[in-house]
């Protein structure tokens, strides 16, 4: 069935549909996880966009949406909002990685224009977990202006597009090499974005069969959990009785509280507020 996408936020389309790429992957247990903190984000983000939008289509789009992160929060559980900011700053360095790979190989394609921007979108997403490492608003912008890049050489033809390549890679991978550069957080954002899933005009969300090109995420041959994070793992850090893990789930049960109320769903705010509360007891 196809779920209605007021255009007021069209923006929020390509955190849907990596949502929906991730509950396909069966490959790796934390896939759901990423999937729940996309579309929590969304939620975010809709309702920031809701200021402008305040139709009962839009309202029921964002109902719809709370609907599904309360059905599927009991799946991704005991995950804590740190340990949820860890899974998903790992995976967004594992697609990255994955992209800088096929492009380091001077072999970049459509698919790789397509993993570069969905590591961007996953690098987004971190957001809802606070403000963003000067490495990760490094990363973001680049994967956003490489994606572009790709496919703008590509359509220059191969001669013109492997030399464009080969001084784009030069100056841009140097300066990941060297560290974060001092990024005005003010323009950061301001990188060329696809056309095919940003800035595409749409009003329905369709299902999603299947990705046009191969997957941007990255599939694991096996479980291994011994493997290597890529960050550092829970907050320990206690405040009195009350942990750090507790306070971060307080101030997003909150957060979803507020958004309910927004929407003026009273029942599902004040649940939300009695969690908050019980989280920090």
């Amino acid at each position: 069935m196809t779920v209605q996408l007021p255009l007021t936020f069209k923006s929020i389309l390509p955190f849907l549909r990596r949502a929906d790429e991730l509950e396909r992957d069966e490959s790796r247990k934390e896939s759901k996880t990423i999937a729940f903190f996309c579309r929590q984000y969304a939620m975010e983000m809709g309702i920031k966009l809701r200021e402008n939008d305040t139709s009962s289509e839009g309202t029921e789009f964002l109902l719809g949406l709370m609907d599904r992160l309360e059905r599927d929060k009991g799946q991704i559980l005991p995950h804590s909002q740190e340990d949820g900011k860890t899974i998903c700053l790992n995976f967004a360095l594992e697609v990255f990685l994955k992209a800088e790979e096929e492009d380091r190989a001077n072999k970049p394609s459509k698919n790789t224009a397509r993993t570069y921007y969905a590591a961007g979108t996953f690098f987004d997403i971190l957001s809802q977990f606070g403000e963003l490492s000067e490495d990760v608003l490094e990363k973001r912008k680049y994967c956003k202006y490489r994606a572009a890049t790709i496919l703008k050489e590509l359509n220059q033809g191969p001669v013109q597009a492997v030399k464009a390549n080969e001084n784009a890679n030069h100056d841009t991978r140097e300066q990941i090499a060297n560290g974060p550069s001092k990024t005005n957080p003010a323009t950061e954002n301001k990188a060329p974005l696809l056309e095919t899933e940003s800035t595409r005009s749409t009003s329905t969300l369709p299902p999603v069969t299947g990705p046009p090109l191969e997957p941007v995420i990255p599939i694991r041959s096996n479980h291994d959990t011994n493997h290597q994070t890529l960050a550092s793992g829970k907050v320990s850090t206690n405040r009195g009785d009350v942990s750090e893990n507790q306070i971060n789930d307080a101030i997003e049960l909150a957060k979803f509280a507020i958004a309910s109320l927004k929407v003026k769903d009273i029942p599902l705010a004040t649940d939300r507020l009695n969690q908050a509360l019980r989280s920090l007891r």
